[in-house]
């Protein structure tokens, strides 16, 4: 088992390294295109750092493992937003305001489309839809009509204030950026494959699979990328390309299921997972209470003084989180 220890930390290692230097290309990029942090982090980012955990969905789906495939793509999202937490705690300690008073408002539109399509998916395992189109269900090809549609309004919000967040002073030429953006990209996507995989073999060769280290190794190791790409826009103050990042990675999750559905054979995914539907109907709800708890503090603009050393919003995050991980170990959920 060292043999998969040592590629979690090389893969890891790599992931934090790359992640850090992705922002700060990908920021410059928009400079120079004349695009702003949010299309940069909702479009760009998020699609990067959620390729590794598209390929386990779909993985999961060929194999005809529909609950793998569909609790990937949920669990997915539960720490990625409590990443918006960890951002605050990290002006904390450099004694900034509140992370959420930073941004735009407009993520409350990624936040609600990321909540509008986990309760589509929902529906499809609800509903159990029997019938198919080119092998995919309705529900998921509302999914895709969703997530593209979504993208559009995201794409007008953003023009609205471009101005605003296109500073036109960054001094890295457009052939730097980019070269720095695909190749840090790269290493990100080859890194998870190799991350998601050690990491698998790591919790079942353990025994860690439905255990608290093993839930809590499954959400680090699944958000490491998002993780990492907001510690770096951190460092430059791209506060926008963050939470554009994390929602549209949530986003992004959700709509793997449509490709997991066209990998699965034989029936609808969402009407395939038996005994597991509880389950996974289970960690979608706690993915949309996490989303929603942040947009309500982002359009509340927490310009707040912290109590007990955090502000209410992230406090709230981290409990709902904790409940969340709590209840997955507490039903033996391997996500």
């Amino acid at each position: 088992m060292w043999i998969d220890w040592l590629t979690f930390l090389l893969s890891a290692t790599a992931i934090v390294l790359a992640g850090i230097r992705l922002a700060p290309f990908g920021d410059a990029l928009g400079n120079r295109i004349g695009i702003g942090q949010g299309w940069i982090g909702l479009i760009f980012l998020a699609t990067l750092t959620s390729i590794p955990e598209m390929t386990t969905t779909v993985t999961g789906a060929s194999i005809g493992a529909p609950n793998i495939a569909i609790g990937n793509a949920f669990g997915s999202n539960l720490f990625n937003v409590v990443i918006v937490a960890i951002m605050d705690i990290i002006l904390l300690i450099r004694r900034k305001p509140a992370f959420l008073s930073r941004v735009h408002p407009y993520h409350t539109i990624s936040g609600g489309l990321s909540i509008l399509l986990t309760t589509l998916a929902i529906l499809g395992i609800v509903l159990k839809p029997t019938w198919s189109l080119f092998g995919v269900s309705p529900i998921s090809f509302l999914l895709l009509i969703g997530y593209a549609g979504g993208v559009f309004l995201l794409f007008r919000a953003e023009r609205q204030i471009e101005a605003e967040d296109i500073d036109g002073e960054d001094s890295m030429s457009f052939s730097r950026a980019l070269v720095g953006f695909l190749l840090c990209g790269a290493v990100i996507v080859a890194s998870g494959f190799f991350l998601i995989h050690s990491s698998k073999a790591i919790t079942t060769a353990s025994g860690l699979s439905a255990s608290f280290m093993g839930a809590i190794l499954v959400a680090i190791v699944t958000s490491l990328p998002e993780l990492a790409t907001s510690i770096g826009a951190l460092r430059i103050g791209a506060h926008d390309m963050i939470v554009a990042n994390l929602f549209g990675s949530n986003m992004f999750n959700i709509l793997t299921i449509f490709f997991a559905d066209i990998a699965f054979r034989g029936r609808p995914i969402t009407s395939a997972l038996g005994a597991g539907e509880a389950d996974q109907l289970v960690v979608a709800a706690f993915g949309i209470l996490l989303t929603a708890v942040a947009l309500v503090a982002i359009a509340s603009k927490p310009r707040r003084r912290r109590t007990l050393g955090i502000g209410v919003d992230t406090a709230i995050l981290l409990i709902v989180y904790a409940a969340a991980t709590a209840v997955i170990i507490g039903r033996g959920i391997q996500l």
